[in-house]
């Protein structure tokens, strides 16, 4: 006797393509078998009518935060009711091991004061990997080694390239966990510290991953006016290390930049032709979302955390970096300057309840001070722990971006289960794109659109058994509606339930039933196929 028959579902198989009538059965975590609807006979534990329904292989985030929020939330409710069945983590420079041995104090302060969120380093990548399976995921979970890890730990906060021993030192952090699993190592470039890392110190490290056929996956330098600067660098990467490459959430920020998304999708194009293999993720929303601190000149973060809220908490020092801002000097994107303090939207952080839902002009309004003076008073009575929504993308480039064959969806959401504010893309991503973007705008046939949140997804990273519904694959499905499938959340309430997914399969095991969670936690922790 199989344990679950799905009967006369309209399946989609992760393939691209056309969906079929079919039935298919389970048996234990495996997909049994796949017939013509009506043709396997209901020998099973459990019979689940689809008619009028479809199904598919569990959604694959591309791009995810949850190597850390999954400590925390266990249930990983805001994937599960969205139907992401993997998520792939440690995204732009940020995991939790491995580290150094000890860890830099610095860099250890840095990261236990500005995280709102409890704060774990591990020694190796395996003891991450561990931690994560001990608090038993509902779904299944994949992770990067991020550089800011890799380079804080072993160089601190510090703004300057790597001595031979250091990079030796980093080297060795990233081969060691690529021998655990590791599907490569991730760069976020404007945070602090993998800003500092030179490209040639970027280059060094994918050239280890590139011994095992990982991926080198980048948060690049620029995402507006140093938009085309950072694809090329990220080019200059793929094509001198010989690594897999992919582009986190791929994007154009400000509209006076939009020329520089073609001219660098162009660009990456043109690297394909000439044989790198280089692709990207984006998210359905027009707004971003980060850690407050991104917003700053590069050198006010290289001196650790005590430094920059000394330095805040006088009015000189906030003359210092209103100057700073307003004519600057230093090189980075300069959100602040270039978007307006009226288009960041503070969502979390600690001791800002008063601030939390506004923007920092308003904020700055309501408290009779300049918004950098109000910035600067975030900063400081939060001891830099704030994370921030910025509404600075066209629609029209996500709709371009998202019919392009060599996108993937990523939600790039951080959520921990505990009711804070945040970016919607953490709840939503999902049905958004496959209700809005296929479905309503038609941006690619809607075969083609599972395609990429379940078997592309799945080829790219090298998951074994996963991104498609076929006789010996892992039974990690979705069953849902796609005639009504759809997102409600936005950044005011970003709780709004989703539409039209009916039931998720983790495993084999119903971890969404009737909209509602069932409490089953059967995820697994996912390793590079190498």
């Amino acid at each position: 006797m199989n344990d679950v028959l799905f009967k006369n579902v309209k399946m989609y198989d992760g393939s691209g393509a056309a969906a079929q009538m079919c039935d298919v059965s389970v048996s234990e975590d495996k997909i049994a078998a796949v017939a013509p609807a009506g043709s396997i006979k209901e020998y099973h534990a459990s019979v689940i009518d689809g008619t009028g329904l479809s199904l598919a292989p569990g959604f694959i985030d591309a791009h995810s935060h949850s190597d850390t929020q999954v400590l925390i939330d266990p249930g990983r409710d805001c994937k599960l009711r969205q139907g992401v069945t993997t998520e792939i983590a440690g995204q732009c420079g940020a995991s939790r091991g491995p580290t150094a041995d000890p860890v830099n104090p610095v860099y250890l302060k840095h990261v236990q004061t500005t995280n709102s969120s409890k704060t774990v380093l591990f020694r190796t990548y395996d003891d991450m990997m561990a931690a994560i399976a001990a608090v038993r995921p509902a779904n299944n979970q994949m992770s990067f080694v991020g550089h800011n890890n890799i380079r804080g730990s072993v160089m601190g906060m510090e703004n300057r390239p790597a001595t031979a021993k250091e990079l030796d030192a980093m080297k060795d952090l990233v081969d060691g966990a690529m021998k655990m699993g590791a599907p490569g190592y991730s760069t976020g470039l404007v945070y602090s510290p993998s800003q500092y890392g030179s490209t040639e110190e970027l280059i060094e490290l994918a050239k280890v991953v590139a011994k095992y056929n990982g991926i080198y996956t980048t948060h690049m330098r620029g995402e507006g006016a140093h938009l085309y600067e950072s694809v090329k660098e990220a080019v200059r990467i793929a094509r001198e290390a010989g690594v897999r490459t992919n582009i986190s959430h791929l994007k154009v920020m400000m509209q006076k930049n939009r020329p520089l998304l073609k001219q660098s999708l162009a660009l990456i194009e043109q690297a394909n032709a000439e044989g790198c293999e280089i692709f990207f993720d984006v998210y359905p929303y027009t707004a971003s979302s980060a850690g407050f601190l991104s917003t700053l000149p590069p050198s006010y973060l290289s001196h650790g955390i005590d430094w920059l809220v000394e330095e805040l908490s006088t009015p000189e020092g906030v003359k210092r970096l209103e100057e700073a801002i307003m004519h600057p000097t230093e090189a980075w994107e300069n959100i602040l300057l270039n978007n307006g303090f009226d288009k960041d939207l503070l969502v979390t952080g600690r001791n800002l309840e008063d601030a939390v839902g506004k923007t920092y002009h308003q904020y700055a309004q309501e408290r009779g001070m300049s918004d950098v003076a109000a910035f600067a008073d975030m900063i400081v009575r939060s001891h830099g722990a704030g994370v921030d929504v910025r509404f600075l993308m066209d629609e029209e480039d996500i709709e371009m971006l998202y019919g392009h064959p060599l996108c993937m969806v990523g939600s790039d959401g951080v959520y921990a289960g505990q009711g804070n504010l945040t970016h919607p893309r953490a709840f939503a991503t999902f049905t958004r794109y496959l209700g809005r973007y296929i479905r309503e705008k038609k941006i690619l046939p809607f075969e083609e659109g599972i395609h990429r949140i379940t078997g592309m997804t799945a080829d790219r990273y090298h998951i074994k058994n996963k991104g498609y519904i076929r006789v010996g694959y892992d039974a990690d499905l979705v069953l849902f509606d796609d005639a009504h499938i759809i997102d409600h959340a936005d950044y005011t309430d970003p709780f709004k339930p989703n539409e039209g997914i009916e039931m998720v399969f983790v495993g084999g095991q119903a971890a969404v039933a009737n909209d509602r969670l069932t409490g089953v936690r059967n995820g697994k922790i996912v390793r590079y196929a190498k």
